[in-house]
């Protein structure tokens, strides 16, 4: 017969432990609605405007005030909680929305981020839309951001998924890109409308020069696909200047502004 050994240690009961009174404490900022998303400025290389915002979902926790996703997100996709929160933060950013063209406010498009999860729902793109009708969202107001993997595990379904979402007024986008397994199979068969550099393109160091070499190359082939492009995470100016020289259209990253709570948005473009 054969004999089957397991070990169990006492970092993993503690860490199981850890998760379930994380879980806990997730489900409960959930019913009480203390996960709020804040707002990041896209930025216009060539003329310095801010052209769109990305939502990014923080935890207001009672005790350990804004917590970041890293911290809630994993446990959050491991017991399927990511769907009830992608659709509190969407509807929270129609709200915002709707609020903006009411009250007169210059209304600036909003990116929201998609999980794998929310993503293979059933009524993942009727939800998409019946939201947009139901704040009455204009076309081009709403863009969908979707990480590389996401869509390289997904390919076939997310192909026409993206087509319906299209077809409604939604532009989809694709976040991280390089940051797993880039396939320029994606590019080729799906027409995603932007492309998101990820950040480890522009990190210092013995490579540096070989990344950027990607990034322009990539920048070409954009161009020549109609796809606005992005980097993400950009920190000094002369990472701009070489941004805008290679072609770049657009940036985010602190040189510009760091991510604020959606409520002070309206202040940072006052001052």
């Amino acid at each position: 017969y054969a004999v089957r050994c397991a070990y169990y240690s006492s970092d993993m009961k503690t860490r199981l432990e850890n998760n379930h009174v994380l879980l806990a404490e997730v489900q409960a900022g959930l019913e009480r609605d203390e996960f709020i998303y804040y707002l990041q400025p896209k930025c216009n290389l060539n003329t310095g405007k801010i052209v769109g915002l990305e939502s990014l979902v923080r935890w207001k926790h009672p005790e350990k005030g804004i917590v970041a996703p890293g911290y809630f997100i994993p446990v959050m996709e491991s017991n399927g909680l990511i769907t009830e929160l992608d659709m509190k933060v969407w509807e929270q950013v129609c709200q915002t929305l709707q609020d903006w063209i009411k009250s007169g406010h210059k209304v600036i498009p909003i990116s929201v981020n998609v999980s794998r999860t929310t993503m293979l729902q059933p009524d993942f793109t009727e939800n998409c839309r019946r939201l947009k009708r139901q704040y009455e969202i204009p076309d081009g107001y709403l863009e969908l951001e979707f990480t590389e993997g996401v869509i390289v595990e997904n390919h076939d379904i997310f192909r026409e998924i993206v087509k319906g979402l299209q077809e409604h007024g939604f532009s989809c986008a694709m976040d991280d890109f390089g940051a797993e397994q880039s396939s320029l199979n994606i590019l080729k068969d799906i027409p995603m409308n932007v492309l998101k550099f990820d950040r480890r393109f522009f990190e210092r160091g013995e490579y540096e020069e070989r990344g950027r070499a990607v990034v322009a190359c990539m920048l070409n082939l954009a161009e020549t696909l109609k796809m606005e492009t992005v980097a993400e995470g950009v920190e000094d100016m002369e990472l701009v200047d070489m941004l805008r020289e290679m072609g770049c259209d657009f940036i985010q990253g602190y040189v510009y502004a760091r991510p604020m709570p959606a409520g002070d948005y309206r202040e940072f473009m006052e001052r």
